[in-house]
């Protein structure tokens, strides 16, 4: 945007860096936890509590009157205070899903592989916009997705660090809490 200047630009690129940085350490340690130090029930629990004390925290300090503004009663706004609830619930639903999914990833493969797969969503995202919005991103953006399957296939020619070659190769235990656990190579 032209009326905002180079330091917002820089200040916003170091924050997204950093978030980068710091989503890539997550699921590095997380795989470490889940592999060497207590498994997936363990890692789902921590990362349930020290996240909702986060957020609360957070949420006191910095988002007092936002949260209390989308649960007050707006008179005629459309989006009633059960919606609200509904869309909130379902949100924290789905999140719950995708960190599941995750941490059910990572006791099979590998962090780095995870966070090469979830680059391609945008590429999911960049064909809606063109298909349904007709936004066409710049040169760029298709320079950047092309080193990220590139990266992929790359990772995949090489073996696996973790010692399988193939899905047939891992043995999963699965137990009553979603559990599995790689217990041993098949041979």
């Amino acid at each position: 945007r032209e009326d905002v200047n180079s330091v917002e630009h820089l200040y916003g690129d170091f924050l997204a860096i950093g978030g980068a940085v710091l989503l890539g350490l997550d699921d590095v340690l997380s795989e470490m936890l889940i592999k060497d130090y207590g498994g997936t029930d363990e890692l789902l629990f921590m990362k349930w509590f020290f996240g909702v004390g986060i957020c609360l925290a957070q949420l006191a300090a910095f988002e007092r009157g936002d949260f209390a503004e989308l649960f007050g009663n707006q008179g005629d706004e459309p989006c009633t205070v059960s919606t609200r609830l509904l869309l909130l619930s379902g949100y924290t639903f789905f999140q719950f899903l995708d960190m599941l999914g995750e941490v059910q990833f990572l006791s099979i493969s590998e962090a780095a592989l995870l966070n090469l797969s979830l680059l391609t969503s945008d590429l999911w995202a960049t064909i809606f916009s063109v298909l349904a919005v007709g936004f066409v991103p710049s040169s760029l953006y298709f320079i950047a997705s092309l080193l990220i399957v590139a990266g992929i296939v790359l990772y995949e020619a090489a073996p696996s660090p973790l010692g399988h070659t193939t899905p047939t190769d891992i043995k999963i235990k699965k137990g009553h809490h979603f559990e599995s656990d790689i217990t041993e190579r098949a041979g």
